[in-house]
């Protein structure tokens, strides 16, 4: 009997520790959750808020005049449909040209023994802690003396157009450029060298080893990079405000800047910087949170198999 009631004693303390450690994490995980989705939940809350709800001391989550007036307002100045189009060419283009363009770099790296491979991928590395600042206004000086296509665009040279974006990220550079390239070399250096010698032995050629073979298995790094390459280019706001400077190809961040100035009713200048600001940040970036509910699964699972995390 005695050993009975031992054997429950075990297994009660033993039930009763996993229960407590599993509350543990929980409770841990709501209050890291919470910390990361309460300016969100402020932003939603002070975007729904009367000018009044300001200056009303007892007003601190939930509105007590609801409006909608900063949606209309805000989705007029920042001239919501164009903004939205022009980022989402800007930032899909350039992310897309981006991934393949990385892809086949860290391949090279990877796979292949050339001289200098070492050396130059260290110079790789090293444009990925230079800061961009440095090198703009080269750069600007460089765009404004190359010629634009002819009969492609209507600027007479890069400026305006979203050639800045596009060239350098489709030859594997570009914004975190230098980034995705060690994310694909470090995924295809832990591939198998079985798979790729016997698509060789089968007479596969280089380019079709890596587009048939190597890149298939590749998703969970092409994820990656395409989403945090998206992600970037849409929210960057240096480089846009440098190389573009026609109303119409402004991308969101910089109708951001001009929002203040289409608030033309002094009676919204006033709450300038609460309600107005707050929905014009939550409508900039809704459209990364659809993207990220959507692909939140994916995501996750190639973060963890890119051993990006640890």
């Amino acid at each position: 009997m005695s050993k009975a009631f031992a054997w429950i004693r075990r297994f009660v303390r033993g039930k009763t520790r996993k229960i407590l450690v599993r509350a543990v994490v929980i409770l841990l995980l709501v209050d890291v959750g919470f910390i990361f989705v309460m300016p969100l939940l402020r932003m939603l809350s002070q975007s729904l808020m009367n000018v009044m709800d300001f200056y009303d001391p007892t007003v601190v989550w939930i509105p007590r005049r609801w409006s909608w007036e900063n949606y209309r307002l805000v989705f007029q100045a920042l001239r919501y449909p164009l903004s939205f189009k022009n980022t989402t060419l800007l930032a899909a283009g350039a992310a897309v040209l981006q991934t393949i363009a990385c892809a086949i770099v860290g391949y090279g790296f990877a796979r292949f023994n050339f001289p200098g491979r070492d050396k130059i991928f260290m110079l790789v590395l090293f444009a990925m802690i230079v800061p961009p600042h440095v090198i703009f206004i080269q750069l600007f000086i460089l765009y404004k003396s190359l010629p634009a296509p002819a009969g492609l665009v209507a600027s007479p040279n890069w400026l305006d157009t979203y050639l800045p974006f596009y060239v350098p990220e489709a030859m594997g550079m570009g914004l975190r450029g230098a980034l995705f390239v060690f994310i694909f070399r470090q995924f295809f250096k832990g591939m198998p060298w079985e798979l790729e010698d016997a698509a060789l032995i089968d007479g596969a050629g280089p380019f079709r080893v890596f587009f048939d073979i190597m890149l298939p298995p590749a998703q969970p790094a092409i994820v990656v990079v395409f989403l945090f390459s998206f992600v970037w280019h849409w929210n960057d706001s240096l480089q846009p405000s440098i190389f573009l400077s026609k109303t119409d190809m402004y991308v969101m961040t910089q109708r951001l800047a001009e929002v203040e100035a289409a608030l033309s009713d002094m009676r919204y200048r006033a709450m300038w910087g609460t309600g107005a600001i707050m929905t014009a940040a939550l409508l900039t970036i809704l459209p990364l949170l659809v993207l990220y509910l959507f692909t939140q699964r994916y995501f996750v699972e190639s973060i963890e198999r890119t051993g990006l995390i640890g």
